[in-house]
């Protein structure tokens, strides 16, 4: 089950729900590190198009259309990308 929460909610819910039993694991977000080389390794494989080129062809990321899965990061041969 995946819940996008409000972020003045987290800490509610997530008592909530382990007081139920519940295991809740925070969703892993990651950030492109100043060592890409644009190959594009990451977007090829990021289900939700949360890695993406811009206009310019460098590499952007969107926080926003992250779910957490982290396929990017065994996928960049430069090591760019790391969970936060």
């Amino acid at each position: 089950l995946l819940l996008d929460v409000p972020e003045d909610k987290i800490k509610t819910i997530t008592e909530a729900l382990k007081k139920n039993d519940v295991i809740v694991n925070k969703k892993g977000r990651v950030i492109v590190l100043e060592n890409c080389i644009d190959c594009g390794a990451c977007i090829s494989l990021c289900p939700t198009e949360a890695l993406y080129f811009n206009s310019n062809y460098k590499l952007e990321f969107s926080y926003e259309k992250c779910i957490g899965c982290l396929l990017c990061l065994d996928s960049c041969p430069r090591y760019a990308i790391e969970e936060l």
